[in-house]
């Protein structure tokens, strides 16, 4: 069986949902990025067919994989997310990784099931898996070095395009839990109103978030 590797980057918990800053504070927004990061490595952790879990980043990636029984992997501050990743993916491969999955850290509605249908969807070259919003929610790279990493806007048909140029295959898969994450205040406003378990939704009802992001819908209408 090959051996396929979860990279997962991580920001500062404190410079982490900075788009969230008109409507949550700085505390707030560093425990719900901690919040979407469990359940993001929960996922990871119980899903049936991973090698092992990177995380990339800083030191509070270190503190991080502690408590997940995660590898870290230093990011350069003189390369952008796309260039580390790349990076951090080949430093996978020379450690005898045959494939690597990045995930971002924000998935509150991930599952080991989705995981699982991922890695079973992987081939040689490219995996993309959209969000909702035309991101990347998981890229697979099989094997590591079949690159390229653009993320950002619609990166998921540039990630596609970006393959199918270099002569990679590359296929998308829809995965409905890795569809949504969390960067807006829209996002939480639909985080709150999911049934399914998340700790990133406890956190948010218990912090009254919720409720306060409903008080302040119905000023606005009012």
């Amino acid at each position: 069986m090959n051996a396929i590797w979860a990279l997962v980057p991580v920001k500062a918990p404190a410079h982490a949902k900075s788009r969230l800053a008109s409507a949550l504070s700085a505390a707030e927004r560093s425990a719900l990025a901690t919040a979407l990061a469990r359940d993001t490595l929960g996922a990871l952790a119980a899903a049936r067919g991973l090698g092992g879990i990177a995380l990339l980043g800083d030191t509070d990636a270190a503190a991080l994989a502690a408590l997940h029984d995660c590898v870290t992997l230093a990011d350069d501050p003189a390369l952008d997310l796309s260039a580390n990743l790349a990076a951090a993916a080949l430093r996978l491969g020379s450690m005898g990784a045959d494939a690597v999955v990045i995930v971002p850290a924000d998935l509150p509605l991930l599952t080991a099931a989705a995981v699982e249908a991922l890695l079973a969807a992987l081939g040689p070259g490219v995996t993309v898996v959209p969000a909702a919003d035309g991101g990347t929610n998981a890229l697979g790279l099989m094997p590591p070095s079949d690159g390229p990493c653009c993320f950002g806007v619609d990166s998921a048909r540039r990630h596609l395009e970006a393959a199918r140029a270099r002569g990679l295959a590359a296929r998308r898969v829809d995965l409905a839990a890795f569809a949504r994450d969390v960067d807006t205040v829209d996002d939480v406003r639909w985080l709150c109103a999911q049934d399914a378990p998340s700790h990133a939704r406890d956190y948010l009802l218990a912090g009254g978030i919720c409720a306060r992001l409903v008080q302040q819908d119905e000023r606005r209408r009012a």
